[in-house]
């Protein structure tokens, strides 16, 4: 045990002793990420702004004079014109130059006012090009809300109070009607994000470090030095995969904070009710921890085969993307997962976090992840010991 903790308090010391590396490491990415989602809620913001202050260009044909009326005291922002040709109003709809057409049947006011049972009912048709936003707005905004105004309004007339056609109404008085769990709700929408984060985070956290403590030494040549020094290599491959594991476990909570801090940024500015239960807080750390054991087991291997850090980080890229993948798979899940769901490395702790949040999870679940996870670590620490202990591999 006095080699691994050499090893381990050496890798340590090259970290934490390096200003620049600890700001590369911990907060040059928090920066990177906080200002990214800045940056797209800003412009997220900006676009909504847009088109909301934009005055929508609407063709109207055979408009009525009510309807013009009713448009106006709405104070909808729209520049209303006349078709002088339908072919032409279509042409500037697609070409995003007009937002919406209107077109309203001749003598659609006569129409409206000497209905009788049987006769055909008015039908109003409208145009829109739902690839412009501008477009997309005005149909909403116009052809979804004023229309349909206008029509209870016409049919009010028809029949005075609507409340004498109306069989029921739903939910018009039912202030209690969203029955949920806000804390199980802030998990569920933490818990779409969170799996895929934590791949991100944990993997990139330790795979530039992990990269540089094996193909790095190999290629600055303290590596052949390190393997004739007294220590056994077994402890050389534990001092330095729980060096990598401590360093990418930092690095993913102060990582995980910075995010959760900047989740109003993510979620419009709407407060999540995230509450996390001593139990629930003691179950994440230990699946984190496997799962940085994990991790950096994965890097340290494949960069024993590689003889410079820049083919090291061409071994490690294709994993790093296959995780990404496994990790993405749990975001848009809807259905629950079996038993054998749990036996999958690395899918397994992406499910077992998201329904941690969700507090959904079966300890037996739970088991299994965590058993699986370090018990694949510990395989692929003693598959690095074995190539630790080859001089071909070393010697590559």
């Amino acid at each position: 045990m006095n080699g691994v903790k050499e090893i381990f308090n050496k890798e340590m010391a090259r970290i934490f002793k390096d200003k620049k590396m600890i700001f590369s490491v911990f907060f040059l990415p928090v920066i990177i990420m906080v200002g990214i989602l800045g940056i797209i809620n800003s412009l997220s913001q900006n676009m909504a702004d847009d088109i909301e202050e934009h005055t929508s260009i609407v063709y109207m044909m055979n408009e009525p004079e009510s309807f013009q009326a009713f448009l106006e005291a709405s104070q909808t922002k729209c520049d209303v014109k006349n078709v002088e040709d339908m072919d032409d109003a279509k042409e500037e709809i697609k070409n995003g130059t007009a937002d919406l057409i209107i077109e309203f049947p001749e003598n659609f006011e006569m129409e409206v006012s000497d209905y009788k049972e049987g006769d055909t009912v008015p039908q109003i048709k409208t145009y829109y090009n739902p690839s412009e936003e501008y477009s997309s707005s005005a149909f909403q905004e116009i052809s979804g809300g004023i229309l349909e105004l206008y029509r209870q309004s016409l049919l009010s007339e028809r029949v005075g109070s609507l409340d004498n056609i109306a069989v029921f109404h739903v939910n018009s008085d039912n202030p209690d009607m969203v029955i949920q769990d806000d804390a199980k709700a802030g998990g569920k929408a933490l818990g779409m994000m969170l799996p895929y984060l934590i791949t991100i985070l944990l993997f990139a956290g330790a795979m530039g470090i992990g990269t540089d403590m094996i193909a790095g030494e190999k290629e600055r040549g303290t590596m052949a030095s390190l393997l004739v020094t007294p220590v056994r290599r077994s402890s050389i491959v534990l001092g330095k995969v729980f060096a990598l594991m401590v360093i990418s476990g930092i690095s993913s909570v102060i990582y995980l904070g910075a995010m959760i801090a900047a989740m109003p940024m993510m979620s419009g500015g709407e407060t999540l009710n995230i509450q996390l239960s001593p139990k629930q807080g003691v179950m994440l750390g230990a699946l984190l921890v496997s799962l940085a054991f994990l991790y950096s087991a994965i890097i340290v291997l494949l960069s024993v085969f590689a003889k410079t850090i820049k083919e090291a980080n061409t071994y490690v890229t294709p994993a790093y993307m296959v995780i990404l993948v496994v990790g993405l798979l749990t975001m848009f899940s809807t259905k629950g997962a079996d038993l054998t769901s749990y036996c999958v490395p690395v899918y397994n702790s992406s499910l077992a976090m998201k329904e941690i949040l969700t507090q959904e999870i079966a300890m037996s679940e739970y088991g299994i992840t965590l058993g699986m996870t370090i018990v694949l670590g510990v395989l692929l620490c003693g598959v690095i010991v074995k190539a630790f202990e080859s001089e071909k591999v070393m010697s590559l």
